[in-house]
């Protein structure tokens, strides 16, 4: 077998679909709300070991069957072997605010201070997290979008 054959093959023995089951092999996986790094967390766990069945696959993430009956994500970096310093990003497609959040230290334990000291922004907060999970990283105009119909920022 050359050597690209053998490249193409264990990519084609690695792709999981819709209907797969795989075993989580990483400590502390984290299951989202939506298919994103940041943003609202499960309250349902998975722990090494544990086969789950994925019901859809987007870009690097899986929506499961259990646990979160449905309604929870996990990345394949928690169930795929990497390459030693390889990113646990999807091909490179977390977003600049992802990467700009990660590099300050937020955390969801800084976001919940915030939201502590901001009891006002609670209706704000809470449609931000219905926006993210609905989906993927929204457009520009989307975000404008959703700031004006918000009146988030001070706008007329």
């Amino acid at each position: 077998m050359s050597g690209w054959t053998m490249v193409v093959t264990a990519l084609l023995l690695s792709a999981t679909a819709p209907g797969d089951t795989v075993t989580v092999k990483r400590e502390g996986a984290r299951l989202m709300k939506a298919p994103r790094f940041f943003g609202a967390a499960c309250d349902a766990a998975v722990a090494p070991g544990t086969r789950v069945k994925l019901l859809e696959v987007r870009q690097g993430w899986a929506r499961l069957a259990t646990p979160g009956g449905g309604a929870c994500w996990l990345h394949e970096t928690a169930w795929k072997d990497r390459t030693a310093g390889g990113l646990a990003a999807a091909g490179g497609k977390t977003s600049s605010r992802d990467v700009e959040l990660a590099g300050r230290g937020f955390s969801e334990g800084e976001e919940a201070r915030y939201k502590g000291e901001h009891p006002d922004l609670g209706a704000a907060f809470r449609a931000l997290d219905a926006h993210l999970a609905r989906g993927a990283e929204s457009t520009p105009a989307e975000v404008a979008r959703f700031m004006a119909d918000g009146q988030i920022g001070g706008g007329p």
